[in-house]
């Protein structure tokens, strides 16, 4: 089988880095949403149902209680060739970013307030849907089970909310450590590359054009090794940040920056600010 020509090559990597920055930018878009609902969420909710919009593109209504989304799915039945609408409930942010653009829906916003007749649930809805809600508001039933029952609820819950912000966390880790090599490419272009790690069974090398070098046994993941890119040292795979974080706290890889550089020039002052 013949090697793939060089455009085929550099349109997989490419499109490998626009999947990269894709993923950021529903991330980003994600925890700005989430951040601005939760400053929000007290006015939001005195507020009540806001119908952002509703023409023949778009509908999409917020219900800041529940903190749901109702969108529209319009659809053709190939059985009659009609087209139907039907709604949909959207209840996490990170759907709803891939649905809709966040600056529209900070626009709509915008919008509902220049105009709210015609986006906010009327005063007599609102007191009818609240009284509603309460009327069928169901019961604490954890309350009815033995304490250690009750204790042991709340450890899982705990357990799952520390595991969902440490999944945020490491995903923001490994995006600051990807800038963090991207920025440096034209510094490390002049300072060549740096071992971090040069140990008999770890060896960790920040390369001059801003990949990595490692001995870590990658050839069982061949979509995480750099292809066409040749490691200086026999053994070692070349690979991105983003594999680097996966193994390696991104803290730990900076810290060993700043160690290596300052190991290699001892004379500089580090702490001197630089114009």
């Amino acid at each position: 089988m013949s090697a793939p020509s060089p455009r085929l090559v550099a349109l997989r990597e490419v499109a490998a880095e626009a999947e990269l920055e894709r993923r950021d930018f529903l991330y980003e878009a994600t925890e700005q949403i989430r951040r601005f609902l939760d400053q929000n969420k007290d006015r939001l909710r005195e507020i009540g149902p806001i119908k952002l919009v509703d023409n023949e593109q778009d509908y999409l209504l917020y219900h800041p209680v529940d903190e749901t989304w109702t969108t529209r799915l319009t659809y053709q039945d190939p059985a009659d060739s009609e087209w139907y609408d039907e709604e949909q409930i959207v209840d996490t942010i990170s759907e709803l970013i891939e649905l809709y653009n966040p600056a529209d829906i900070f626009s709509w916003l915008v919008e509902a307030a220049r105009d709210a007749p015609s986006h906010l649930v009327s005063a007599d809805e609102l007191a009818r849907e609240e009284e509603l809600v309460e009327s069928t508001a169901p019961d604490d039933w954890q309350a009815e089970l033995p304490p250690p029952q009750q204790e042991t609820l709340a450890a899982q819950r705990l357990w799952q909310l520390a595991d969902a912000y440490r999944a945020q966390l490491g995903t923001a880790q490994a995006q600051l450590l990807r800038e963090f090599t991207s920025n440096a490419e034209e510094v490390l272009r002049r300072t060549g590359d740096l071992p971090l790690l040069d140990e008999e069974e770890d060896m960790l090398i920040l390369r001059a054009d801003g990949r990595f070098e490692t001995s870590l046994d990658l050839s069982d993941r061949p979509q995480d090794v750099v292809a066409g890119t040749e490691a200086r040292r026999p053994g070692l795979f070349v690979t991105e940040a983003k594999t680097i974080a996966a193994f390696y706290d991104p803290a730990d890889v900076l810290h060993w920056v700043t160690e290596a550089l300052a190991e290699r020039y001892p004379a500089v002052d580090f702490s001197a600010v630089y114009e």
